[in-house]
């Protein structure tokens, strides 16, 4: 019997249909994606479709669909644009009394033509007020940066801050609740360091009080919190709070071995993404818990898991932390893995099904071991290079080969013998990873493969590319998405003079793509 081990768990978003009651453009041929309160937070055209044809003009589509989120399109500016592979993402900003609502943004994507596939963001339910301070900005003038310079121990010239700006403040965008209307003016003053030193930030001053509203500190450290079930029954949605962990921040080591390689490996993977790309696993995938609203990497170590046997040799992550079975957080590759599920989650959204999902399993298994040879931690050996889970106990082993996936009956390249068609979600994604998994390998490492003969580009040139598509990906991606994308990503980092990569490196993108022919429609 085939163990699939490594599951990703996650959310996946409502979809319903229009509703017909309301007025829409002649081209509504899409889907509406709402919040469990019913309120519209995205639109999404049907595949191979348009909401709107194009005209270049991301206002008049803005305009088309707002009351459909319930707001009008003449309380939005234009923030930026951000061009992307094969069109571009217009960001527009909420205002009220020509002030700018914190957080309140809708985006607009559209293709090369300029037609809009998606609109979609939070808003605040303000009604257009006059933005009155009672406080003027020299009253909160100053005040951030002391508060900064103290926060680092270094001296207040060593950060500068920028002049406070009018802003309201909806709590609820922030709570990622549905708005009710109910904003705070605030004065919003941020800070950036000018050295090395110190952290930069963003505090918000009630603009009547002054007494100070919110405070964002920008510096980029980890916090984890990492509990030990000591095989014991979990549920899958079970997470790990600060009152039951055996290790949290600045704590002392634990006397159980899994808790500190959770905790270890937890450490390498969030620096690897730090350093490499500038994410902030903690801000970004971290989550908070009842009781415990500080926002933490988390996880349960030595766990059973109904369902999953016990001991459960499997790990998962379930979308507010994560989950091993005993001995799997022995392997940095492994934690690098399931990390990478909620990046995936809060990045690209990749759907757990399908292709999409085999993407997915693919994106964790090569940020994962791009993480494992980088860190210095374990086993990097020649000879389990590109093997995943070489650090688990021997009882488990090694479970996916990317340089070979074959060795595992995984595929190579959509047209293998290998590739998975049967009805099983669970074995899809995992087995039809291998073709993401050997484009990975030969991306960094090179080789002669099925009749192309490709330069390897290294380590660090390979991540952009991949980190690139993490971010451009639609949620419902194919392997024929991705292999549009990875080629665009590499020619956009050239234009942008971003990782040294050249068009020779882009050629061999290239050579990788037909090599394991993501172009290619896969037999079932």
């Amino acid at each position: 019997m085939r163990v699939l081990r490594f599951a990703g768990i996650l959310a996946a978003a409502v979809l319903v249909t229009a509703n017909p009651a309301v007025a829409e453009p002649r081209r509504a041929d899409g889907v509406t994606v709402t919040d469990s309160a019913g309120n519209v937070t995205g639109i999404v055209a049907a595949e191979g479709q348009s909401l709107r044809a194009g005209n270049g003009d991301a206002s008049t589509h803005l305009q088309a669909y707002a009351r459909r989120f319930g707001v009008n399109a003449k309380d939005f500016t234009v923030e930026r644009v951000t061009e992307l592979p094969g069109g571009s993402a217009v960001r527009f900003q909420q205002r009220a009394g020509g002030v700018p609502v914190l957080g309140a943004q809708l985006v607009a994507v559209l293709d090369k033509s300029g037609s809009l596939q998606s609109l979609h963001g939070n808003v605040s339910a303000v009604s257009n007020r006059l933005a009155n301070a009672g406080k003027k900005a020299a009253d909160v003038r100053g005040r951030a940066g002391r508060v900064f310079a103290a926060e680092a121990q270094i001296a207040v010239e060593d950060l500068e801050e920028a002049e406070p700006q009018l802003a309201w403040f909806d709590s609820a965008i922030w709570n990622g609740v549905p708005s009710k209307g109910n904003v705070r003016l605030v004065w919003s003053v941020k800070v950036e360091p000018t050295s090395l030193a110190g952290w930069g930030g963003q505090i918000l001053y009630d603009a009547h009080s002054g007494a100070e509203v919110l405070k964002l500190s920008h510096k980029h450290e980890i916090n984890r919190a990492i509990c030990d079930a000591n095989t014991t029954n979990v549920t899958t949605s079970a997470i790990c709070l600060s009152k039951n962990a055996k290790r949290l921040e600045g704590s002392p080591v634990s006397s159980v071995l899994d808790v500190n390689q959770a905790f270890d490996y937890f450490g390498a993977t969030s620096s690897y993404y730090q350093s490499n790309f500038g994410y902030d696993l903690t801000a970004n995938i971290g989550s908070t818990g009842k009781g415990d609203n500080t926002r933490r990497l988390r996880a349960i170590v030595r766990a059973c898991v109904p369902g999953y046997g016990c001991p459960m040799q499997n790990a998962f992550w379930n979308g507010k932390g994560m989950t091993f079975g005993p001995g799997f957080a022995s392997a940095d590759d492994v934690v690098g893995h399931e990390l990478t599920h909620g990046v995936t989650e809060h990045t690209s959204g990749l759907t757990y099904s399908s292709q999409s999902g085999a993407i997915n399993e693919a994106l964790s298994d090569i940020f994962g071991e791009f993480t494992d040879l980088t860190d210095g931690m374990g086993n990097d050996t020649a000879s389990v290079r590109w093997d995943m889970g070489e650090d688990l106990p021997a009882s488990i082993g090694v479970i996916r080969s990317m340089s070979d996936p074959t060795r595992f009956s995984d595929p190579d390249k959509v047209s293998s013998s290998l590739w998975y068609t049967g009805t099983s979600n669970s074995a899809y994604v995992h087995i039809n990873s291998g073709v993401g998994n050997k484009a990975a390998y030969l991306m960094v490492d090179g080789g002669t493969f099925n009749g192309q003969t490709i330069s390897g580009l290294g380590l660090a040139k390979a991540a952009q590319i991949w980190w690139r598509a993490q971010n451009t990906l639609t949620s419902s991606a194919t392997y024929k998405e991705l292999a549009t994308v990875l080629p665009a990503s590499c020619r956009a980092l050239v234009t942008a003079g971003i990782g040294g990569l050249t068009s020779a490196d882009c050629a061999q993108v290239d050579k990788v793509v037909l090599a394991t022919e993501m172009n290619l429609t896969p037999a079932g």
